[in-house]
């Protein structure tokens, strides 16, 4: 069986790593930002509502 340095492993472990966390916060940041919009739209929707004369 071949001998595996250790640094190699950990580098190649450490890439792999990266780049799987790199995807799920791209994944992450897509469904934030759309939900941040989302909440910034209904409360201007809300605010332009009060300023009409709508009441609770």
């Amino acid at each position: 069986m071949p001998s595996i340095d250790k640094d190699v492993l950990k580098d190649a472990i450490k890439e792999g790593l990266r780049e799987w966390l790199d995807d799920k916060f791209m994944m992450f940041g897509k469904w934030s930002a759309g939900g941040l919009l989302a909440a910034a739209f209904a409360g201007l929707v809300y605010l332009a509502l009060i300023g009409a004369g709508w009441h609770k």
